[in-house]
């Protein structure tokens, strides 16, 4: 072997396997936070679709839910309720190690409204 060619492979090959590692990291985090909004969507829409929820019941369970996991919020939760269901649009930031990787992630859920029904109506 030629001298001082083990350590040039060791220059080429070392930064390329902390890219490596650094893309993997950034690849989870995404989808933990991906989860994270579900999670935080999911929250939103059953607290609005109960008998008493509202949008406001919808949204500030995304904020608790979202504090509570740790996550960053990205933009304000969007809710839309309809006749029958709720649907909730969670958007939370990404930690960012490498450029050029979506900065934010979006999820959302939709519960159907619960009703109540009196005994003499059923």
């Amino acid at each position: 072997m030629d001298r001082g060619e083990t350590t040039a492979q060791a220059v080429l090959a070392v930064p390329v396997l902390l890219l490596f590692l650094l893309f993997g990291i950034q690849v989870t985090l995404y989808f933990h936070t991906a989860q994270l909004a579900a999670i935080a969507a999911q929250d939103g829409a059953i607290a609005g679709a109960a008998v008493r929820g509202s949008e406001i019941h919808a949204i500030a369970a995304v904020v608790k839910s979202a504090a509570e996991l740790r996550a960053s919020e990205g933009k304000t939760p969007v809710v839309r309720r309809g006749i029958s269901e709720i649907q909730v649009e969670v958007s939370l930031s990404v930690p960012s190690i490498l450029p050029l990787f979506p900065t934010s992630v979006t999820r959302s859920a939709s519960e159907p409204l619960e009703r109540f029904v009196l005994e003499a109506e059923r």
